[in-house]
């Protein structure tokens, strides 16, 4: 039995730290343990250009106190952007890459895409310039049912991406499906990112019998049990094509009451990599775990691999049920449960 685990310092490819006084309290939980982050846009007024995107930069590296730490920020595609600006944002390294946010798809997605062809010009450059399009796969309709957005999305928007494309890099991000996750291993210049709790938890777990457990409600939502144990085996299979991106989405406490729109979100960040541990232990691919964390990602996004190191150890901890800092209170995923793995400092 293996109770000690010794890896490259993973990074987290999809993670959203927020902005004000939620930027300052959840970032630490981030960079306790990644070398670097992809920071989503979807901001109140989103990242749609270089000088917001420095801006946020900025705030982000003055709110936390580890100064090795690398945020990485992707630009927010909008029916009408400044295709100059976003072509040097990429030139320059302030773009990582760029974000599809279908129109009305998630938090802050009422400035996204309302039809792909609008993008197609941004996606030319990204594809020119050789970066790559993170994308959120859910296509939002009346008639398509909640559970079917991500294969919706993929059948009507991203084959047609791929066909116009065929040279672009795109990430479907937090796949959630096993038909998702297919579509992955079986097309090129994709790669899939999975979060801890598309591989926990299942639909049943948040919309119980007689009401949704706010705190599990996430964008895309978790689904059948088939999806759960098709991620697991990829995730843990250590394929290349897939990597960690927790989408670890803090809301206050107040944005998750029943009586209110519940605000999609899970916070996962101050367990993350503890519960993949936990995960891949259960999968017994523990031996898999540093290539899921550490290596896949910066590979598929061209980046050099971290020198550091981060030990996990095998001991059991309980996780307190929220995150207080004066007058705000985020729910924490797995809070107030047993965590079997723990982060050590390194020795």
């Amino acid at each position: 039995m293996m109770n000690r685990l010794n890896i490259i310092k993973p990074d987290d490819w999809h993670v959203h730290l927020r902005e004000g006084k939620m930027l300052n309290i959840v970032s630490k939980f981030s960079t306790r343990i990644n070398n670097r982050c992809i920071v989503m846009p979807n901001l109140t007024i989103p990242i749609t250009n270089t000088e917001l995107a420095k801006k946020y930069k900025s705030q982000i590296l003055s709110s936390i106190q580890e100064e090795s730490f690398i945020p990485l920020i992707p630009c927010y595609l909008t029916d009408n952007l400044d295709l100059k600006d976003f072509r040097d944002g990429l030139i320059n390294g302030i773009f990582i890459g760029a974000k599809l946010y279908p129109l009305n798809s998630t938090t802050n997605s009422d400035y996204g895409v309302s039809n792909i062809e609008k993008i197609f010009p941004a996606l030319e450059i990204l594809e020119e310039h050789n970066k790559n399009l993170l994308i959120h796969g859910e296509k939002v309709a009346e008639i398509i049912d909640i559970f079917d957005r991500e294969k919706y999305f993929i059948d009507d928007e991203l084959t047609i991406i791929r066909k116009k494309f065929p040279k672009l890099n795109i990430v479907l991000e937090h796949v959630s499906s096993k038909y998702g996750a297919d579509f992955v291993i079986e097309n090129n210049n994709i790669a899939g990112t999975i979060t801890p709790h598309h591989m926990l938890i299942t639909k049943k777990d948040v919309f119980g019998e007689n009401e949704i457990d706010p705190n599990l409600f996430c964008m895309p939502v978790v689904k059948e049990e088939k999806d759960l144990i098709a991620l697991r085996k990829y995730a843990c299979s250590g394929n290349s094509k897939f990597f960690l991106g927790t989408d670890s989405a803090p809301h206050p406490d107040t944005d998750k009451e029943p009586s209110k729109s519940i605000k999609p979100g899970i916070f996962s960040s101050p367990c993350s990599i503890e519960l993949y541990a936990e995960i891949f232990e259960q999968e017994n691919s523990l031996q898999n775990l540093e290539k899921f964390s550490s290596i896949n990602g910066p590979k598929f996004y061209n980046l050099s691999i971290n020198k550091d190191k981060l030990t996990l150890i095998k001991e059991n901890w309980k996780l307190d049920k929220f995150t207080v800092n004066n007058e705000i209170k985020i729910k924490n995923f797995f809070g107030g449960e047993e965590i079997k793995w723990k982060v050590v400092l390194q020795e």
